[in-house]
């Protein structure tokens, strides 16, 4: 196996691995409880995750993302203050849909990206106006905070 098909096995497998602890959560009634204790602790570590990482920008942001997760194939594109990144394909989405599996979008996604881009060095704020779940597309807005 190449090094490309092992970062893409494991990308898959992290996807499935995500769907799965949703699905967990949701039979078990806990889905909403463990997705806000996740955003309040993804929120905390957002400052070191960044540094860790080395992203300063939104575009740096979804670009590594993007890069280790592969599970959305983010586009971008800065509008004046607004920055937009687009996504056509979910892994996780699809996975889930397939399964049967309750969204994955909030606890996966959307709450890692909002403390992610609350803790740039030009915080912004995201706004979810669309997703794969519900839509043809994902679609984060992120203005100046």
């Amino acid at each position: 196996m190449t090094e490309t098909q092992t970062l893409k096995t494991l990308q898959l497998f992290y996807a499935g691995t995500l769907v799965d602890a949703v699905r967990q959560y949701e039979s078990h009634g806990i889905l909403e409880d463990v997705t806000e204790a996740k955003r309040r602790e993804q929120e905390a570590a957002a400052p070191g995750q960044l540094h860790r990482l080395g992203i300063t920008s939104p575009e740096a942001l979804f670009g590594t993302f993007q890069a280790v997760f592969g599970c959305a194939d983010w586009t971008t594109e800065s509008d004046g203050a607004v920055f937009r990144a687009t996504a056509g394909s979910c892994l996780a989405c699809a996975i889930a849909k397939k399964l049967g599996a309750p969204a994955p979008c909030s606890i996966s996604c959307i709450n890692p990206f909002v403390g992610l881009s609350k803790s740039l060095p030009e915080p912004r704020r995201l706004e979810v106006k669309e997703t794969l779940w519900d839509g043809s597309a994902c679609v984060f807005e992120l203005s100046p905070a």
